[in-house]
């Protein structure tokens, strides 16, 4: 089991030899770095014509009315469901009625249509629409159909990883087709990218692109009886399910990730990694990498862990630090059953946190290849300026972001020297419209920093404004 969640706030805190305020003008130069990315992105504007322009209108009209922002998602999120032109007029006039008067004249014309044929354009125009916007986040249905947009994304000058759509199962006939499914997605990469002219290294001397082809893997697809209840039995399937896409992945010549996912489930996905990687067949494998969510109380502690791991197998291994994408949910939970929960309770102390562990990845990145996955230009260009500040070279470490979710930013840390590889979705439809939801609801909170970049006036100096533990989280 993993220690007290507060354990690594009482002891000293193994990223703090090296703190930024021993180092003069670190805060200035945090803040130099920001405001030159901030200004390259705010001069990106997409054309009237483009999608990309729709949907950040969609966006942004969505984050003016809390309520009208709430009931948009719902209906991309039952509209897979919904198998004809009434239904669909039945649901936009239940979930958006009441918003009419919010919405521009075009769209609040189809909420109550008059006719049939009104409502069949209406339909065809709303499926359209919500197609054509998880297309900018969702690269295909299948990895063959998505090869297109991959070598496109090495061309532009990033790298990217794969994910499949797709978390948790119900039946081990569902799971055994994840299983398949990631087989597939090995097999084609390894079949098409070493191929490609774009896949010789992005950055000369950084490991972390010394191989084209990434995968990402949610271990809870790949299993349906995954539970803390049934620990023993979860992390031998899961190692056995994960041992052969590991060996699939070698011989590929893959990268592989192993994601977090919720903290119920989390422990048993590192002792799957940890078992996997630690055995002889694997124990020299370069760079399999593991997530580590920064708004997690554990998350010094398991990052702690993580380093002795990597010494004991004499290998080092790439760690995705990113902030996490379910406290909603676990924070609901746990109010709901009277639990103390295993997750920071401010956004604040989260990116702080974020902070912390950056500077403890930069300090250890022989053994513990830092990949900073946000959008927040404050946490990274913290990550970036410690790294400087330490001597570390910028092919030492790399930054992830989502595809399509922030193109202009990945484009302005790239501009500055950076590598930098976008997380890429593929996946039919239907479970797509789980993950573009969720994205759209994590991007356009009122604390996102992408809706205060592109949305909001927020000045530049709030935006880059050190992070600070709150209290309640001490």
């Amino acid at each position: 089991m993993l220690s007290d969640p507060q354990s690594h706030l009482q002891r000293p805190d193994p990223a703090t030899e090296y703190l930024p305020a021993t180092i003069p003008s670190f805060e200035d130069k945090v803040t130099d770095l920001g405001k030159k990315i901030l200004a390259g992105i705010r001069v990106e504007r997409a054309s009237i014509l483009s999608k990309q322009y729709w949907s950040q209108r969609f966006m942004e009209w969505s984050t003016k009315t809390p309520s009208l922002k709430r009931n948009l998602f719902r209906l991309v999120d039952v509209l897979p469901s919904l198998e004809s032109s009434d239904a669909i007029s039945d649901h936009i006039a239940q979930y958006l009625g009441d918003e009419a008067s919010t919405l521009p004249t075009w769209a609040a014309w189809g909420i109550r249509p008059p006719g049939s044929a009104t409502k069949a354009i209406m339909a065809s125009g709303v499926r359209l629409g919500v197609r054509q916007m998880a297309a900018q986040f969702i690269a295909g249905e299948t990895p063959r159909a998505a090869l297109g947009t991959l070598r496109s994304i090495r061309r532009s000058g990033f790298a990217f990883t794969v994910d499949l759509l797709g978390e948790y199962c119900v039946s081990e006939r569902e799971a055994e087709s994840y299983l398949k499914r990631y087989i597939e997605c090995l097999t084609v990469l390894g079949s098409s990218v070493p191929k490609w002219r774009e896949s010789r290294s992005l950055m000369q001397d950084n490991p972390g692109d010394s191989r084209a082809a990434c995968v990402s893997v949610k271990l809870t697809a790949l299993y349906s009886q995954v539970s803390s209840l049934n620990q023993k039995r979860s992390v031998t399937l899961l190692s056995d399910r994960l041992a052969l896409l590991a060996n699939e992945a070698r011989q590929a010549n893959a990268q592989i990730y192993v994601d977090a996912e919720d903290s119920a489930n989390n422990e048993i996905i590192y002792k799957a990694f940890k078992r996997v990687f630690s055995s002889a067949e694997f124990r020299g494998d370069f760079l399999v990498g593991c997530v580590v969510q920064a708004y997690s109380r554990h998350a010094a502690t398991l990052l702690t862990d993580l380093l002795s791991f990597s010494k004991e197998r004499g290998c080092p291994i790439a760690i995705r630090l990113v902030k996490g994408a379910y406290w909603d949910h676990e924070t609901t939970v746990a109010r709901q059953n009277g639990w103390s929960s295993p997750l920071f309770s401010h956004k604040s102390s989260a990116d702080a946190n974020f902070e912390r562990l950056s500077r403890f990845l930069i300090d250890n990145h022989e053994r513990l290849f830092p990949a900073f996955g946000s959008h927040n230009v404050r946490s990274l260009s913290h990550a970036c300026v410690y790294a400087e500040s330490r001597g570390v070279p910028k092919s030492a470490f790399e930054l992830q972001m989502l595809f399509g979710m922030a193109d202009p930013i990945a484009r302005a840390y790239r501009h500055h020297g950076h590598l930098v590889r976008l997380y890429v979705p593929l996946g039919p439809l239907l479970p797509g419209m789980g993950y573009l939801v969720r994205r759209l609801l994590e991007n356009t909170s009122n604390e996102s920093f992408l809706r205060h970049t592109f949305f909001d006036d927020h000045t530049t100096d709030a935006l880059l404004t050190a992070p600070q533990f709150d209290p309640e989280d001490r």
